[in-house]
């Protein structure tokens, strides 16, 4: 039997946004999981600008991350990582690092 892939969904809106798109988000990603067979073993969800890696929610991923706790990252798009193209790189460097696959729902779809 192959084993499940492990899961992380990450949702962030910005503090002007209803959220209710906070929910939309993660109940994409849930059924992106299920249709992947993917075990989803954390959730962040995030109301904040969005700019920089130094939030609390986004320090504790990447220590998820760091230590390996799942596979493959699950997020609406880069932007909602950070509005900043070169900090997302960052970001994704960090996940390439320690072997975490990032997964936009634009990915998915577009397979």
């Amino acid at each position: 039997m192959k084993k499940k892939l492990k899961a992380w969904i990450f949702c962030r809106v910005a503090p002007h946004s209803p959220t209710s798109l906070l929910t939309f988000q993660k109940e994409q990603l849930e059924e992106i999981a299920e249709a992947c067979n993917m075990e989803v073993v954390g959730t962040t969800q995030v109301i904040s600008d969005g700019k920089w890696l130094n939030g609390f929610e986004i320090k504790s991923l990447l220590i998820q991350i760091r230590r390996k706790k799942f596979d493959i990252l699950l997020i609406n798009s880069p932007y909602r990582i950070s509005i900043y193209p070169d900090v997302y790189e960052e970001f994704e460097t960090i996940c390439r690092l320690y072997n975490v696959k990032v997964l936009t729902y634009m990915d998915y779809i577009s397979k």
